[in-house]
């Protein structure tokens, strides 16, 4: 392969044909060689001052990274990696990190292209799983118990970080297999489950205990857990669903879009295609503009093998929209069609009256800003217009799992979500709480940031450090300097190394 000035191989990266592709779930971002990862990591600069490692919610060696990549050292770039980040090859492939993160802030980019931060991340994760790396180590026990309620993402960084000071942890998690979002609300053409369940079973192995099939509030109360266990940790993640209040929008067909992707892949999805709950029909129309409308659209074309026309009706302009530009690249080259400002007035049925057959659309204009500060959308007065459907997938929001903190009593904000102070206590004591269910829905790695700020704050409590307080940005941003690193010279205390 001829290597392009500034750039080792197709950027951001190569992808399966879309032709192809679009028929089954096979992984769509194509990987490096070997060749091509020490190509690119040598392109890195070192910066004395490593704005990609600022940029990253779990603050990530880049740096330390690229330095031991280039050298054909994946041993030591994988343990500089995992230092921060238990599930490396998922935020590899999940992170948007030309938008607002690592690769966005690569001081590369001004003299051409961005080093692929995410592609060299992910070889040394599949390196990894290739040749099994020991785990972290762990301080000696503790003496402490503690739960932690959900075991997604911010669940499974949480739990890592509190086993590796030493505590015996517990993760319980209501579906039947971990993982989260990242098991069941992303699908395997960008994150390959095996992915995920690999990086799981690595925290597994250092002595972190998963239940599943387990509801806290219902199977199991909170205030029997904390009987049981010394702090809790609720990391429950996003769950409520927005609803469309218009007519017609309790037919037949219409399916929530995140129940959707969860019931596709949370037992898997080749169990979900033998067999399969849904009949979509040909013509789909998705309702939303983020990830989450772009998966389900992606979803639902590859359920009717490609052959399906699926179109996302968004209310905003193209540029308006939140979901990842490389995303919708690809949705374009697999078929995926758009309606923008467009939004459902009311659903049409068939002649029994019971199942969806027609949306009828408002034609939107864009007006003054509201309170994010974006131009609100509003209807275009005699222009409604009419799209044929057989079925509706709504993707227009998801706030907190509200379920436990109404059970349990706990002090709520925004949303219903689980009102949390600077410590990520809530307002029962012993009880911390961390990533989406505290905030509504975000991106993975800062669900993971979350868990692990939470965590450091429940051992701190636990081990009565409240005014040894740890701040991870001053210990893995400042701190661990580059020329240490090269020395061998690392911190003791910690977490422990």
């Amino acid at each position: 392969m001829k290597v392009e000035p500034n750039r080792v191989g197709q950027f951001p990266f190569r992808k399966a044909d879309p032709n192809e592709r679009k028929q089954n779930f096979s992984e769509v971002q194509q990987p490096y060689t070997e060749q091509e990862v020490m190509q690119e990591a040598d392109r890195c600069l070192l910066c004395g001052t490593p704005v990609c490692i600022d940029a990253c919610p779990v603050l990530l060696d880049v740096r330390g990274m690229n330095e031991a990549v280039a050298r054909g050292d994946f041993k030591t770039a994988y343990e500089r990696i995992r230092d921060t980040n238990p599930l490396i090859g998922v935020t590899a492939r999940c992170c948007p990190q030309l938008q607002g993160l690592c690769e966005d802030a690569c001081v590369v980019k001004w003299a051409g292209q961005p080093i692929g931060i995410g592609l060299i991340q992910r070889y040394v994760a599949d390196w990894e799983r290739q040749h099994r790396q020991s785990t972290p180590q762990i301080a000696a026990y503790t003496g402490k118990k503690i739960a932690i309620i959900g075991a997604g993402p911010a669940g499974i960084a949480g739990a890592d970080l509190l086993k590796r000071y030493g505590h015996n942890v517990i993760v319980y998690e209501a579906l039947p297999v971990p993982g989260g979002t990242a098991w069941y609300g992303i699908p395997d053409y960008h994150l390959p489950k095996d992915v995920l369940l690999h990086e799981i079973d690595k925290v597994k192995e250092m002595g972190v205990k998963i239940e599943s099939k387990v509801v806290i509030g219902k199977d199991v109360n909170l205030s029997e857990l904390l009987d049981e266990n010394d702090a809790v940790l609720i990391a429950t993640g996003s769950k409520d669903a927005q609803k469309l209040d218009v007519p017609g929008s309790n037919l037949q067909g219409i399916i929530n879009g995140y129940e959707f992707l969860e019931n596709v892949f949370v037992n898997g999805v080749n169990g979900y295609l033998k067999n399969p709950k849904y009949n979509l029909g040909t013509e789909i129309i998705i309702v939303g503009g983020g990830d989450t409308a772009l998966d389900c659209a992606r979803t639902a074309l590859r359920l009717t093998d490609g052959q399906g026309n699926v179109t996302i009706a968004y209310r905003r302009t193209e540029e308006d929209m939140p979901a990842d530009p490389i995303m919708m690249e690809e949705a374009k080259e697999e078929g995926v069609r758009f309606k923008f400002l467009a939004q459902p007035k009311s659903f049409g049925s068939n002649p029994t009256g019971n199942h969806v057959n027609a949306a009828v659309m408002d034609t939107m204009q864009l007006g003054a800003p509201d309170q994010s500060g974006r131009r609100h959308p509003q209807p275009s007065p005699g222009k409604e217009f009419k799209m044929e459907c057989s079925a509706v997938l709504l993707a227009i929001g998801r706030g907190p799992d509200s379920f436990l903190q109404k059970q349990a009593g706990l002090k709520t904000g925004k949303h219903d979500s689980i009102a949390i102070d600077d410590n990520y206590q809530t307002s029962m004591k012993s009880v911390f709480a961390s990533g989406d269910v505290t905030s509504g829905e975000t991106l993975v790695v800062k669900a993971m940031e979350s868990g692990r700020e939470a965590a450091q704050r429940v051992h701190e409590y636990l081990m009565n450090l409240e005014d040894k307080h740890v701040s991870f940005y001053e210990r893995y941003y400042k701190q661990n300097l580059y020329d240490r690193m090269l020395e061998g010279k690392t911190d003791t205390d910690l977490p422990p190394d």
